[in-house]
């Protein structure tokens, strides 16, 4: 059976994850919050619970998503359906989404659909995008850094293009959405997987999951530590993030340059963040998995803080782009982190599984939480008073972590999600 080499083959799982994220970012990235206020109409409390909604409904997919992908391995059949599923994302923002939400006597209506539907194909999907893209780079000799570098650039190449593309027409960012879910539908197809069905190494195992692994997964303090880790950083870090944009272009004169600013700085920002990435593993390989977590939630405190202190009495702007750089930095530096540890910590069996459920669900349910009510904070105390708040629970948490998360693998068939 021909097969790629692992070179051929990491260029094909990075373009597929550029892709996915390419158009989850145009059309739910930092201009999102900015069209539902601008465009559609509401204001930031009806965000918030938007979001939380959202992210809540995916709840009910995610822990059925991880459960099969851990059950699938490396097969295609869940990553064909969320490629599928991508196709309709122009047309349903346009006809769909925006009308719905516009009208005060559908907007329950849109919500319920936009929920489902985006919190199956971002919030859940985006799940089973990575966590695939993570085992099958491990497979060749690789790790998730690399994949990641890819979605970064694809988070910069579309912070560019939605600014530039709002301020002519925000219609022509859902089009351009749905031409790069036919994208990654293609480069899908042509990932071959076919020669590791049955493998059995230190990333797949060819037991697959059962029942009574999530129950006694469930059982171990490390996993509850885990889940209060994604619980109350994570959840404060990008549900404070939602509507940065908004803030931040109020540092402008007019909404058209904080727009077209904060895109082209996005977009710059992303050259520096795709090699960040990939260096990552090797801080990792420096400080540890739990190390790496633990020095991503002080920085996430600190960028909260320096957002919140830039906005109080006479606004600072300059204080408010360093912050907005180092939210760049912090990101890549989460995601990876939390998967070399769920790598290190858990059984290989419920990789996936331990990942959407564990970092993912225990994130939505939260955020459904905590979405509307720092949507009313911004409405009610200002965004400067808000993001302090945020930043103080997030030092909290922070030393909440260092007492929890184990540092060293007690799982036998533990693995290492950084390539040697």
């Amino acid at each position: 059976m021909k097969t790629d080499s692992n070179r051929v083959a990491m260029g094909k799982i990075c373009l597929m994850y550029f892709f996915y994220n390419f158009f989850w970012s145009l059309s739910s990235g930092s201009l999102f919050s900015v069209w539902l206020n601008d465009r559609v109409g509401i204001d930031g409390s009806q965000i918030g619970v938007l979001f939380g909604l959202q992210t809540g409904i995916a709840v009910l997919f995610k822990p059925a998503f991880g459960y099969i992908l851990d059950k699938l391995g490396l097969k295609k059949h869940l990553i064909y359906f969320i490629a599928v599923l991508s196709l309709a994302i122009g047309p349903f923002y346009i006809y769909v989404y925006g009308p719905l939400l516009a009208n005060s006597a559908t907007f329950a209506l849109g919500i319920v659909v936009g929920s489902v539907y985006l919190g199956m194909l971002f919030q859940a999907g985006s799940g089973v995008i990575a966590s695939y893209s993570d085992r099958f780079a491990r497979c060749h000799a690789s790790d998730f850094g690399i994949v990641n570098g890819f979605g970064i650039a694809a988070w910069g190449v579309s912070a560019v293009l939605a600014g530039f593309l709002y301020n002519i027409n925000p219609d022509l960012i859902f089009h351009a959405c749905s031409v790069s879910a036919v994208l990654m539908l293609l480069c899908t197809l042509l990932l071959k997987v076919r020669h590791l069905d049955g493998l059995d190494n230190e990333v797949i195992s060819q037991e697959k999951i059962q029942k009574a692994d999530v129950i006694a997964l469930l059982k171990q303090p490390k996993m509850w530590a885990f889940m209060t880790y994604a619980g109350t950083i994570s959840v404060v870090f990008w549900t404070s993030m939602t509507q940065f944009t908004r803030y931040f272009i109020s540092f402008f004169p007019t909404q058209e340059e904080g727009i077209s600013f904060s895109s082209s700085m996005d977009g710059i920002t992303a050259i520096f963040l795709f090699f960040f990435s990939m260096a990552v593993p090797l801080i990792i390989k420096k400080v540890g998995a739990k190390g790496s977590l633990v020095l991503t939630a002080a920085g996430i405190s600190a960028v909260l803080l320096m957002i919140g202190y830039a906005g109080l009495g006479e606004k600072n702007f300059y204080l408010a782009l360093v912050a907005k750089l180092l939210f760049g930095i912090v990101n890549p530096m989460l995601i990876i982190s939390v998967f070399a540890y769920t790598a290190e910590q858990f059984d290989r069996k419920v990789n996936s599984f331990t990942y959407m459920f564990g970092f993912q669900v225990v994130n939505n349910v939260m955020t459904a939480i905590a979405s509307p009510v720092m949507g009313s904070m911004y409405d009610q105390y200002g965004f400067p008073w808000s993001y302090i708040y945020f930043g103080l629970f997030a030092a909290a948490a922070t030393v909440l972590a260092m007492f929890t998360l184990s540092t060293k693998s007690q799982a036998p068939a533990a693995n290492s999600a950084i390539a040697n």
